[in-house]
């Protein structure tokens, strides 16, 4: 494996609940490097928000080591972490009455030496995320006028301006149609290739997973499950058992391959019409 960006070993998580603390996580060992894909699934409440929190720094396991970058995550300030870490929530809203630009400069906000003062390394990160982003044509518009698939690319935008080792997108294709999230995928494959970037993105959509993933892992029962990727073909027992549907393999009539809901096991292209 390449140098090692975010690595956890015996990882547990719990919340408190009624009749005490509901575990999520039990003992979750994950490894990711330089310029990894990562896509996580799982059911809802399954904890994949959670995991991402803790790569993050902002939930703290119950059990189990965290490290990013070769460091126990307990010894980075907050500081340190912003300026390695970035995450993409389900939801998030731009500030009103900004153009893109300025949104995308609030990224910045990590490296910034005083509160007012905007350095010239500043403008270039903008400009080179905005440029990476596909969204340099976008910089003067206002973000109250964004369609959709613009937004995304603000916010993708806004991540890279913060110059992470490691993104983390909860659900990014969440809110988008087919085409843009195609559009989102492709911009990632992207990225990675441009900025060595490494991501763990949790996606619900088998297919935009196999697409977009060298590695695709489940969150099920508190367990995380390696279920292929890249050139793997995806394990459809174990996606199945996950998402409590069977999951079956089917084909296009142009010979394509797809992943979908089956019927006792199986399924057809008619399920995909």
């Amino acid at each position: 494996m390449s140098e090692l960006v975010a690595r956890l070993e015996g990882v547990s998580a719990a919340y408190p609940g009624a009749n005490g603390h509901r575990p999520v996580l039990a003992g979750v060992n994950l490894a990711v490097g330089r310029g990894d894909v990562l896509a996580l699934l799982g059911a809802n409440g399954s904890g994949k928000t959670t995991l991402l929190g803790i790569l993050a720094g902002t939930i703290r396991p119950t059990g189990g080591r965290v490290e990013l970058l070769g460091r126990p995550i307990e010894r980075w300030s907050r500081a340190e972490i912003a300026r390695s870490v970035t995450v993409l929530p389900q939801s998030m809203e731009l500030p009103a009455g900004f153009r893109v630009a300025e949104v995308v400069a609030l990224g910045r906000i990590p490296h910034a030496r005083s509160l007012f003062a905007v350095e010239r390394e500043d403008e270039r990160a903008v400009a080179d995320a905005l440029a990476d982003a596909g969204a340099a044509d976008l910089a003067d518009r206002p973000v109250s006028e964004l369609s959709g698939g613009e937004r995304q690319r603000v916010l993708v935008a806004m991540a890279l301006a913060q110059e992470p080792r490691l993104l983390l997108l909860d659900e990014p294709t969440l809110h988008l149609d087919l085409a843009h999230q195609l559009a989102l995928v492709e911009l990632l494959t992207r990225l990675r290739r441009l900025r060595d970037l490494t991501v763990v993105a949790v996606l619900h959509d088998l297919n935009l997973a196999h697409r977009l993933a060298d590695r695709i892992v489940l969150l099920h029962l508190g367990q995380l499950l390696d279920a292929g990727g890249g050139r793997r073909p995806l394990d459809l027992a174990l996606a199945g058992r996950a998402f409590g549907v069977p999951i079956a393999e089917a084909h296009t009539a142009d010979g394509s391959r797809v992943l979908a809901v089956g019927h006792d096991g199986r399924a057809s292209a008619r399920d995909q019409e």
